[in-house]
């Protein structure tokens, strides 16, 4: 045998291998299938869970600390004594008047610095005010709109004549009116003797 003739039949032998293996390769995946594998669960997947819930109720105006909420219960009852007589300077002008809330109610802003400095005078006085009265329900075990008509009913009735207060008018609505003068000293003073 030449050395010709074994090269063509050492490739033709390797044409023969790779055929035969190509072809065993590609039977194989056909004729074979893999194991079936469920994905399902006999029973279904339980989750134990544990929630607990906070509910806290925040209120702005109060301190942290209670020896706070004392200190500044006792400052706006000095800061209201006094802007005592600029919150009367502003009544007698007629600037202001007490509303249904036991509030200050800015009826006329004047132009200018005055009258910003009125706003803030007013604002400063009904933060007082509300701090004074949600203290007051709070220690009463009251609600607050019971408080705030308290505090409306005594401010009119102890408001001087010309001043601008709310009064209530039929249907749930109040209207603003001037003052006859002070209550308590007419009623004395139509008492009999």
């Amino acid at each position: 045998m030449s050395h010709e003739s074994a090269a063509s039949v050492n490739t033709a032998l390797k044409q023969t291998l790779i055929l035969a293996c190509a072809g065993v390769l590609l039977a194989i995946p056909v004729s074979c299938s893999l194991p079936a594998i469920s994905l399902s669960t006999p029973d279904p997947i339980k989750v134990d869970v544990t929630m607990r819930l906070d509910v806290y109720q925040y209120k702005g105006d109060e301190p942290e600390t209670p020896n706070a909420a004392q200190v500044s219960y006792e400052e706006a009852v000095e800061r209201q004594r006094n802007r005592m007589a600029e919150v009367q300077k502003l009544k007698d002008n007629r600037l202001v008047g007490e509303d249904h809330r036991g509030l200050l109610h800015l009826r006329e802003k004047p132009g200018g610095d005055w009258g910003e400095y009125v706003e803030r005078t007013v604002n400063s006085e009904n933060e007082d005010r509300m701090l004074l009265m949600r203290r007051e329900a709070k220690d009463s075990n009251r609600a607050l709109h019971e408080i705030q008509d308290e505090q409306w009913k005594l401010r009119t009735a102890k408001a001087y004549e010309g001043e601008w207060i709310e009064i209530p008018e039929e249907g749930g609505s109040y209207k603003w009116t001037q003052s006859a003068g002070p209550k308590i000293k007419q009623q004395a003073a139509n008492a009999p003797d």
